[in-house]
This record gives C-alpha cells, structure tokens and sequence, in this order.
C-alpha cells in the first residue's frame, strides 16, 4: 500500500498532530509513506521525500506589512506551489491514495491532486481550521466553505470527536476516530490521599495563549493552600519571566521534560490536571476539539481532573462515562475547593483511577485506535 502524505503537519515524535500521524505510520508495517513537503529543514519520518516550493513572491510578501493579505490569498486560491517534483511522483510511483490533515496550507493542494488525479483522498479533521488561519475575517468565512468542502469531496475522513463530526455534516464515510496514545502500559499504580498529606496534582501541556490566565490564576491561589501541591510541566510560558521566576523556589514548574522523565512526574502524581478555555471567542475550539492529554493521562491510572465549560468535548467525553472530576466554572478558587475535597476522598480518588484504567484499555485502547485506522484505509482502496 503506497500512502502520499500532502501536509502542513508532518509525522514527528512530538506533540499533537505530528505525533499522531507518526504513530499511525510507524505501527504500519504494510504500508510505504512518501511525505511530500515545503520544510525539509529537518529530518522527516520518511527517507522518502518529494520537495514542493511556495511561489516565492507570496513567502516574501507573508515576511512584510501586507503578511495577512498574502495569507488571505494563499489559503484561498491554491495551489500557489511549484509541484512538478510531485507530478514526477504520482506519474512514476502511482500512490495508491493521498493523506493530509485539515490544517495549514498543504491540505488545498492535496485536495486539488488528489481532484485531477482521481486518488481517494483521507483526511484528518483535528482543529477547526478556519478560526486558527492568520487571515482577515472576511476569508474566514470562504475558508470555512473550502474546508468543508475538503470534508466533503474525502473519500475517508476522520474526525477527532462527534462534536468535530456533526459540525461538518453527513459524509458517507465519516468516522469519528480519537488522538492515538502511546502503546497500552498502565503506568505505576494509584497512590490515594486522605488528607493532612501531600496531594500532588500534576497539569502537562500548553500554559501560554488560551491557557495563560487560567494557569496563572490557578498557580496564585495554589501557593495559599496547603492542601495540595501543583506542578506544571511544559514548555517555558510567555508569561515565565514575569510571574515564575520570582517564585520558582517554590517547584510550581517543573520545566518542559522528556517523554520518560515526564512519565515519571506523571507516576508520582495523585491526579492529572486538563485544561479547556472559558473564553467565548475559543467556544468553538473546546467544543470540536480533543485533548489528546486525556488519553495520554488515562494510562496512568490517576484520577482525572477537567477544568472547562459544560459545553467542551472533554466535559462531554467525562460526563457520558462518569470518567473525570468536572469542574465547569470558570474560577479558579472553585477547583482549588474541588481539588481539597478530593484529597480527603480515598474512594473516589480510587474510583476515578480505576475508571482512567478501564478507559485506557477499551475505547481510548491504542491498539484498537491503530485496527481503526489501518482497516478504514484498507476498506477504502477495496471499495475504490
């Protein structure tokens, strides 16, 4: 099975998207990816690579004053690339489909080729993309329509979560499939709190953008209690010289860390902090997308924390399986007294724990998500 990748997000052992391409991939025996892409800057998932090439008066042009302008044009009139390398490609190598993620610039040209060359065309839908392009306002609105319509003419798409689903529309071959975890190994075992002992919460992701007033509200009142211990583990915010440095004799941040070292925090912890925002302008964004955190944080078994509105995918996630501690409002001192009362509760502390586990070995099991994806494409080229 020869795959063509056409994507802004590239296979990589990192975070989001790029890690979980990567781990479809990799867990792919029967398949050969050729990725073909406009940054070659640093070494790819693949040996194979077909280099394609903006049009170089748009890269200037997005490097200048009139930046979001040369944005608007290439979101909206594709493809603005020098492609003839991926021409050679297809003509000689005959992919038998084409991927891409609904993300970025690269996802119009592959739907353009896969078009003209009547290849089945899979598509990832991870983020509302239109609300995240550096473009004027007035492009939304046609971004919003070519994205849909990317949905529409994918002979395979996979959506993140229901919510990503139904705000796309009917498909014939719509699948709502989750961020894929590491391979299944429920790591450590559950250490409960009865209080008048350390409680030690552990949050692991972004703290800047959407995420920085809640996290610095949360780390202010957490310095008052004694309750609890919270540890931030991430890259550097943008807020860390401001605010952090003064107090990081206290060991709120724990710096940005390895996979294995943050795995062992992860272990130690009593319970995993997720973070969605409050704020109306991201509504959208909490509701359509997952955080991929939750299936990463379930194969520790600790009890789960989410912080977010009703109205989220992971609020949703957790209420339908009662699989979380829920807090939807927006302050801050309203966790810190959920996560007091938890610390006093063994046996809920047990209970969410054992929940995380069952989670991790049934519907966010990595194995069953990998059968998922690998059986979708093979039944798409039988059909094709």
């Amino acid at each position: 099975m020869k795959i063509l990748l056409i994507s802004s997000v590239q296979p990589g052992n990192s975070t989001g998207g790029e890690v979980v391409l990567y781990r479809h991939f990799s867990r792919s025996s029967d398949l050969t990816l050729t990725i073909a892409t406009d940054n070659n800057s640093e070494k790819l998932f693949s040996e194979d690579i077909v280099e394609i090439y903006p049009h170089p008066l748009l890269s200037r042009l997005t490097k200048t004053r009139v930046s979001k302008w040369a944005h608007d044009v290439r979101q909206c009139v594709a493809p603005f690339y020098n492609y003839n390398k991926l021409l050679d490609h297809i003509k000689y190598k005959k992919p038998d489909l084409i991927v891409t993620v609904a993300h970025g610039e690269l996802c119009w040209l592959a739907q353009y080729i896969a078009r003209n060359f009547n290849l089945p065309l899979v598509t990832f839908f991870h983020d509302w993309w239109p609300d995240l392009a550096y473009v004027h306002s007035w492009t939304r609105k046609v971004l919003e329509r070519h994205f849909k319509r990317l949905y529409q003419q994918s002979q395979l798409a996979f959506c993140v979560s229901e919510e990503m689903q139904r705000a796309l529309g009917k498909h014939p071959n719509s699948q709502v499939l989750f961020p894929i975890p590491e391979q299944l190994s429920i790591q450590g075992s559950l250490a409960t709190s009865t209080g008048g002992q350390e409680f030690k919460v552990v949050y692991a992701g972004n703290m800047s953008e959407i995420y920085r007033p809640m996290i610095q509200c949360l780390w202010t009142l957490s310095q008052e209690v004694d309750e609890f211990n919270l540890k931030l583990f991430g890259p550097p915010p943008d807020w860390l010289g401001s605010i952090l440095y003064p107090r990081q004799d206290r060991g709120i941040y724990g710096g940005y860390l390895s996979r294995e070292l943050l795995r062992k925090e992860l272990c130690k912890a009593n319970a995993l902090l997720a973070i969605m925002s409050f704020n109306e302008q991201d509504k959208r964004r909490t509701q359509l997308s997952f955080p991929s955190k939750l299936l990463e944080y379930c194969q520790f078994g600790k009890p789960i924390i989410i912080w977010g509105p009703e109205y989220c995918s992971a609020v949703r996630w957790a209420r339908e399986y009662q699989a979380a501690l829920v807090v939807t409002s927006p302050l801050a001192q309203d966790l810190v007294k959920a996560i007091q009362e938890l610390s006093t509760q063994p046996k809920v502390q047990k209970s969410l724990g054992d929940k995380a586990c069952e989670m991790a070995q049934s519907v966010f099991n990595p194995e069953k998500i990998q059968r998922q994806f690998s059986d979708s494409i093979k039944n798409l080229l039988t059909q094709a």
